[in-house]
C-alpha cells in the first residue's frame, strides 16, 4: 500500500514538474513603463528565443564582432507576427503598448539586422528584415531586406527601433 502511495506521489511530482517547466519557457510579454520591452519564450524550430527592444545605433547596441542574425531574423520576425494573438491574450497587456522605441502613433518598424558588410563597431551598412508594428499588433514582415547605415541611431528616429535576440535560459 505505502509503496503505491509512493508511486502515485512520484507520478505526481513529475507531472508538476513538467507543467511548471513548461509554464517557465512560456511565450511572455514583458512590460516596463507603459511599453513592451521585450518577448521572452518566442518559439523558433524547437527553440526558444527572447527578444528584446532598444533604440540606438548598429554599432552600438549589438555586440563587438557581431555581423547580423543571418536566417533567423526572418524567422524572428515571422514568429512576432505569429504570435500577435497570444500576446494580446497576456494579463499586462493594453491597447496603448508599443515596443520601446516606437513613439508613432501610426506604425512602427522593428530592425531585425540579418546581415552587416562589417562586424560591430565597424558596419557602414546592415541589411535588416522588418517586423512592422501598427496600431496594436505586428502586422507585416516586407520580403526585402532594408539597407540601412549602421551608424544612424534610431532614437532619433521616433518609429523605428531594433530588436536584439538572444536564446532563452
Amino acid at each position: 500500500m505505502m509503496c503505491q502511495f509512493t508511486r502515485h506521489l512520484a507520478v505526481c511530482c513529475a507531472a508538476f514538474g513538467l507543467v511548471a517547466a513548461s509554464s517557465v519557457n512560456a511565450l511572455t510579454l514583458v512590460v516596463a513603463d507603459n511599453a513592451i520591452t521585450g518577448i521572452t519564450g518566442l518559439e523558433i524550430a524547437e527553440q526558444r528565443y527572447d527578444v528584446r527592444f532598444t533604440d540606438g545605433a548598429f554599432n552600438a547596441v549589438y555586440p563587438a564582432a557581431w555581423s547580423g542574425y543571418g536566417p533567423l531574423a526572418r524567422q524572428v520576425a515571422q514568429a512576432l507576427l505569429a504570435a500577435t494573438a497570444t500576446l494580446q491574450a497576456a494579463p499586462n497587456w493594453n491597447a496603448t503598448l508599443r515596443p520601446r522605441g516606437c513613439q508613432s502613433a501610426d506604425s512602427c518598424t522593428v530592425l531585425i539586422p540579418e546581415q552587416a558588410d562589417a562586424a560591430a563597431p565597424h558596419a557602414r551598412m546592415m541589411q535588416a528584415v522588418e517586423a512592422i508594428y501598427s496600431a496594436d499588433r505586428f502586422s507585416t514582415v516586407p520580403d526585402p531586406l532594408w539597407p540601412f547605415d549602421a551608424a544612424t541611431d534610431t532614437q532619433y528616429m521616433p518609429d523605428m527601433l531594433y530588436a536584439i535576440i538572444t536564446p532563452s535560459r
